[in-house]
């Protein structure tokens, strides 16, 4: 009974990050950063992170 449940939670973890993977990443990297990436990059900001000290970052997203 362990083993049957263990391979059963095994499978299910796979397919979540499979399912995950393909939904979640779109082919794109993600860059923080105060300085803009080149245009020829293909990036396109999509939203700020403010750090501890209150400086504002990009975050920008890459295709790869």
């Amino acid at each position: 009974m362990r083993v049957l449940f263990t391979v059963l939670l095994s499978l299910t973890a796979l397919v979540v990050v499979l399912m995950t993977g393909v939904k979640g990443s779109d082919s794109y990297t993600t860059h923080i950063g105060s300085r803009t990436p080149p245009s020829e990059a293909g990036c396109f900001q999509s939203g700020e992170v403010e750090t501890d000290e209150g400086q504002l970052l990009k975050v920008f997203r890459c295709p790869i």
